[in-house]
């Protein structure tokens, strides 16, 4: 198989396990982050209906407490000449204002009305109303809110969501103001807070959730921003798909979660009602809640770690491709080219280049390569290697008899005759050793007529150069080298010791 079509295979190989290995980690993760996001948002409900409990119990201790102070009982003027007296009204607003704490929000609205539901007094805000319409809370000459009815007729305190006056759903508390030696009506307190989109976002900060509230068959407020904006989307989920419906009627007032898109994001939501409280029981044809809230947890924000582990995934894919192709690349550089070195030297051989030998090319292929120049060797009758002779200046000397054109063959000395001779010379001290040779070189030159003047220090350093480079070629641990003649000339002949 060619080094294309293994890479090809491996490739694809890791390609399909990264496949799927991305496949099944994102669907994993997925899976939890869907679980989780759907817990959080049942628990973002829960925590909202709770805040919305506790908030209308307050205000309602809030109005019970307003209703029963003597000042403000007193400025009905019930059974005096003067009448009601909306100035001292407005005082003990001002006074039960200034007595909250700083943590807790002032109300949008205080009132006051008597007996038949009439307005005598008003505060928006923190500025009184001068002449308020006695009729602002009449239809018709009833009173059109059910729990101002509720709180003249049968003195019940009430704490629910109106919508107030058409200007959207407010947090309404209405409490009875009784006679202290008969304990009739006298009038009511009214209490509202407005549910505003500052209110949506605090509620937002702490659920860890977007918040939408909505009144009857409208979006009231959202901590998305304006509520004509998510009219035509979120409005659709609550209103034409029911889930307000939903909410409002069920006996827990919780809707089911569902998958809700909205602004290009994917979400997971759940409505629920909003509390409404009464110190005494309400008769049947009470009219049903409309309030209520939705909650939303966007799954495409909490989805980004998904994309983030799936490109981690699909990079460790790639990088492993490309580590497999580079693997293949430099094996082929260290097995391959060195092979085609040693073809085209054999090439060279049979096109009669007999001169011709095999250099190391690489520890993976050397012991071919000496193969080889052994073959050669023991075919032409040259030394094989590791038997060369060199001269004083290192270079190997040929001599006739070992010339292509006229080979002979030489018997090879007894290998246990090789090995004597190598223990011999391994055996003697280094200092005698580098004497002996160079007298028995010198001597050798001046007894073939050669120039025997051969300085000594001169001599053992080439000795030694030669000797280094001759252990890593043989992988001994020391080479020796030994005198010999040969047809007049001197050369010396390494010994491997290994």
């Amino acid at each position: 198989m060619s080094r294309a079509a293994i890479g090809a295979v491996l490739g694809a190989l890791i390609a399909v396990i990264t496949g799927a290995a991305y496949m099944m980690t994102t669907s994993s993760l997925e899976g939890s982050i869907r679980d989780d996001v759907k817990q959080r948002v049942a628990k973002a409900q829960e925590l909202l209906i709770q805040n919305s409990s506790l908030e209308m119990l307050r205000l309602l201790k809030h109005a019970e407490a307003l209703a029963l102070d003597p000042k403000l009982v007193d400025s009905l003027g019930a059974g005096t000449e003067e009448g009601p007296d909306p100035l001292a009204a407005e005082a003990v607003f001002k006074k039960f204002r200034a007595g909250l704490s700083p943590d807790e929000a002032q109300p949008d609205i205080m009132a006051m009305t008597d007996d038949r539901g009439k307005l005598l007094a008003l505060m928006s805000g923190s500025n009184p109303v001068p002449d308020p319409v006695p009729d602002t809370y009449l239809s018709a000459g009833k009173i059109k809110y059910p729990a101002l009815e509720a709180s003249v007729t049968n003195q019940i305190v009430t704490s629910e969501i109106w919508d107030y006056e058409g200007s959207g759903a407010m947090k309404v508390t209405v409490a009875p103001i009784l006679d202290p030696e008969t304990g009739s009506t006298l009038g009511t307190v009214l209490v509202a807070y407005a549910i505003t989109q500052p209110e949506a976002r605090k509620q937002e900060a702490l659920l860890g959730a977007r918040v939408v509230y909505f009144y009857d068959t409208g979006i009231h407020t959202s901590s998305f921003g304006s509520a004509k904006e998510q009219q035509s989307s979120l409005g659709k989920v609550l209103f034409a798909d029911g889930l307000a419906e939903q909410a409002l009627s069920a006996k827990n007032g919780l809707g089911d979660i569902r998958t809700v898109h909205h602004g290009g994001k994917e979400y997971l939501a759940t409505t629920g009602r909003l509390p409404r409280y009464f110190s005494k029981k309400v008769g049947e044809g009470y009219p049903a809640p409309k309030a209520g809230a939705m909650v939303l947890i966007s799954l495409t924000d909490a989805s980004k770690s998904v994309g983030t582990a799936g490109m981690a995934i699909l990079m460790v894919g790639f990088l492993g491709i490309v580590l497999v192709l580079l693997g293949i690349h430099l094996t082929a550089r260290r097995i391959l080219h060195p092979l085609e070195e040693i073809e085209i030297g054999v090439n060279d051989i049979i096109n009669g280049n007999l001169d011709r030998t095999f250099e190391p090319v690489g520890t993976d292929l050397d012991g071919l390569a000496n193969a080889l120049n052994v073959m050669l060797a023991r075919i032409l009758g040259r030394p094989e290697p590791g038997e060369e002779e060199f001269d004083e200046d290192g270079n190997i000397i040929q001599s006739h008899a070992q010339l292509p054109h006229m080979a002979v063959s030489q018997p090879s000395a007894p290998i246990d005759q090789k090995q004597a001779e190598a223990e011999a010379l391994a055996s003697e001290p280094m200092e005698a050793y580098l004497r002996r040779v160079h007298s028995e070189f010198v001597a050798a030159r001046e007894a073939s007529g050669e120039k025997g003047d051969v300085e000594y220090d001169g001599f053992v350093q080439k000795l030694m150069a030669n000797e280094a480079s001759l252990k890593q070629k043989y992988g001994a641990r020391e080479v020796r080298f030994k005198v010999v003649t040969d047809g007049g000339k001197v050369t010396l002949k390494p010994v491997p010791i290994m």
